[in-house]
């Protein structure tokens, strides 16, 4: 699993939750390896509706311990 060294954003949150590939990620939630690549690098990291619905039942599926404030963005 690579290092996301950057802000938190809710995309690295959810990744870093998961523990798994990015590829593993995209499996799990039926999406292409590479947006998952994209929303990582993405400063905002900001997760649509639709792929939070995904997530959070991938997290119930996985065991993941998921909250719907882990989805969205933290405001300073």
């Amino acid at each position: 699993m690579a290092e996301i060294a950057e802000k938190e954003t809710p995309w690295r949150i959810v990744f870093r939750k998961f523990g798994m590939t990015q590829a593993e990620l995209a499996r799990a939630i039926g999406v292409d390896r590479s947006k998952i690549s994209v929303a990582l690098r993405d400063d905002h990291g900001i997760i649509n509706a639709h792929d939070q619905v995904k997530l959070m039942k991938a997290a119930k599926r996985a065991g993941v311990n998921l909250k719907a404030s882990d989805l969205l963005p933290v405001i300073p």
